[in-house]
């Protein structure tokens, strides 16, 4: 059997989304979260995590364009992801001030947490642009996380039904530089990359899972999005793509995703990363 691992993002962005996570987590359909420490909710949110530390990988959603950062540079707000698109690619950001930013990142999240991530990855995979990019690995070189144990999400290669122009914008934005980039320096990652879709509630989820599943290789990751709405959701939260992530999480909380594993041959795992 090939062995995949199923990570969901954004744990602490709501309450609600992290409730789902760790519901999908007691099922065992996921094998790993990634966190974004910037969210108001994280404090409150992280004390959730100690009690699955044995059943998930637990990494950093590293951010720069949601909500506000944790130094002085980024307090105010972060730019939107457009802008970061752009002044990365242009190589207007301090290179300082994004280390400051990262570092302080990772800091929250062991501070938190009472361990290093196990993975890092990046909120709408900002991570694998240019300037940001180098930013990551220059910290983490620095603060020395084990090679050995530490990985990086690479969203290349993609894996996709179809090349629609937002499949296109994320490999090309820097995840093939940030893949080459891993294997020179020898940092672990993951084989191949799935997850992108429209987010749109009307997509066939179980059908692009059925098909990430048989396409993807040994070793390889798919990212979702899952979240509890409805009666669970807390009143003053709200979000984006609020009916798609409640069909991830309606459809990996069922028998019919155990089925889809079983069908394709899939161990789902995260000991392999």
């Amino acid at each position: 059997m090939k062995r995949i691992t199923l990570c969901a993002d954004d744990y602490a962005i709501t309450s609600s989304v992290s409730q789902a996570i760790l519901s999908l987590a007691d099922q065992g359909a996921i094998q790993a979260t990634s966190c974004m420490v910037t969210m108001p909710a994280w404090q409150k949110q992280a004390v959730n995590l100690q009690a699955y530390t044995h059943k998930l990988a637990l990494g950093l959603h590293l951010n720069f364009t949601e909500g506000a950062g944790l130094t002085p540079y980024f307090k105010q707000g972060f730019p939107s992801l457009y802008s970061v698109l752009v002044k990365s690619h242009l190589r207007l950001f301090s290179q300082a001030k994004l280390v400051e930013e990262v570092n302080a990142q990772i800091i929250a999240f062991a501070d938190a947490t009472g361990r290093l991530p196990d993975f890092i990855d990046g909120h709408q995979h900002i991570h694998h642009l240019p300037q940001i990019r180098q930013a990551l690995l220059s910290v983490m070189q620095s603060i020395d996380l084990p090679k050995s144990t530490t990985w990086i999400r690479s969203v290349s290669p993609l894996i996709t039904p179809n090349n629609s122009l937002k499949h296109c914008i994320i490999e090309h934005s820097g995840a093939r530089a940030l893949r080459q980039l891993l294997n020179e320096t020898h940092f672990k990652t993951n084989a191949a990359f799935a997850g992108v879709y429209s987010l749109s509630p009307h997509e066939a989820f179980r059908t692009l899972v059925q098909y990430w599943l048989n396409m993807l290789p040994d070793k390889g990751l798919i990212m979702c999005h899952p979240g509890f709405f409805g009666k669970t959701q807390k009143e003053n939260e709200t979000i984006e793509h609020e009916q798609a992530r409640q069909n991830e999480y309606d459809y990996l909380s069922s028998s019919l995703f155990v089925d889809d594993c079983r069908s394709a041959g899939v161990e789902l795992s995260a000991s392999q990363l």
